[in-house]
Parts: structure tokens; sequence; C-alpha cells
């Protein structure tokens, strides 16, 4: 994160809230009061919940949360971390804002193979594939010899012959 960004925990910015069951409510008012600008939750059912909104509405929190939810700490933290300059930048053109991000989830739309990638290259050259795994081979081969490694990677020059 950058200078401007400071994360805290919960257990960190006050243990004995971590350690009991606080309403969401409650959290919001907390955080307020100690000046964040915005709180990140995984759980947001209570977004449905008419205590928390209305104190929400009466701050100038943010909310950063996760549409759909994800028990993946690892996959929420990355997600969070990657759109942190677009959360930054709607929440300083729209005020405080509930930020719900996209569900976490790779379809075949965003899958290709590198052979798969050869052919479309090729075609960008008008050129034939198999010019192309040439080539590819030949500028490999030439910068493994001139690095005294050409013995290094046998196994896989013996898979592109």
């Amino acid at each position: 994160m950058d200078a401007t960004v400071e994360a805290t925990t919960l257990q960190s910015f006050d243990p004995d809230l971590a350690g009991s069951s606080t309403p969401d409510w409650y959290l919001y008012l907390r955080a307020h009061e100690a000046g964040f600008d915005a709180l990140v939750t995984r759980d947001w059912h209570q977004s449905e919940q008419v205590e928390e909104m209305w104190a929400l509405s009466h701050t100038q929190l943010s909310i950063v949360t996760w549409r759909r939810g994800v028990n993946d700490p690892v996959r929420l933290w990355g997600q969070m971390l990657a759109y942190l300059p677009e959360i930054r930048r709607m929440i300083r053109e729209h005020g405080p804002s509930i930020v719900l991000l996209p569900a976490v989830q790779l379809s075949k739309s965003n899958l290709e193979k590198a052979s798969g990638r050869l052919g479309i290259v090729a075609n960008d050259l008008g050129i034939s594939t198999q010019e192309v795994r040439d080539e590819g081979q030949r500028l490999v081969t030439e910068q493994l010899e001139s690095r005294g490694e050409l013995h290094r990677f046998g196994d896989v020059l013996k898979r592109l012959r």
C-alpha cells in the first residue's frame, strides 16, 4: 500500500470490540469517531438492517465489501489491494459510499494457451505458425548459447523440436 493508506485490524484498533459480539452500527460509529475513512468487511448482511444503514448514513464512513461472500482471506485482500486505486477514486469522486467489489473468479475467457497465442502472433505477422515456432526456438537457443546455458534447459529445448 502507499503512504496515504493505513490498514489496521479491529483487534489492533480495540481488542474489546473484537472479542465481543459488537453490533456493526456501533463499529461504524466508533470508526467514524476515530477518524477512519473506510471499513472493510466480509459480512455485508448488515446492509439489510435498519440500525446499520441509519448509523452509516450519519457518518462520513465508506464501507468496502464483496458483492458475494468469499471465505478465502488471501483472495479477499489480494482483490482489495488490486482495486485500491479504483476504490479511492470512487470514494473521492462520490463521497462516503458502499463499495461492492465484484465476485472473485476467473472464467474460460480469462484463459489462453501459449501455443494458441503463437498462432495469433503468426497471423499478425502474416507467416505460418510453424515459422513463428522456429523463429522463437532460434532466438531462445541463440540467447542461451550466448549465456553459456544451452545445456541447462535441454529438456525444454527437446520438447521444442
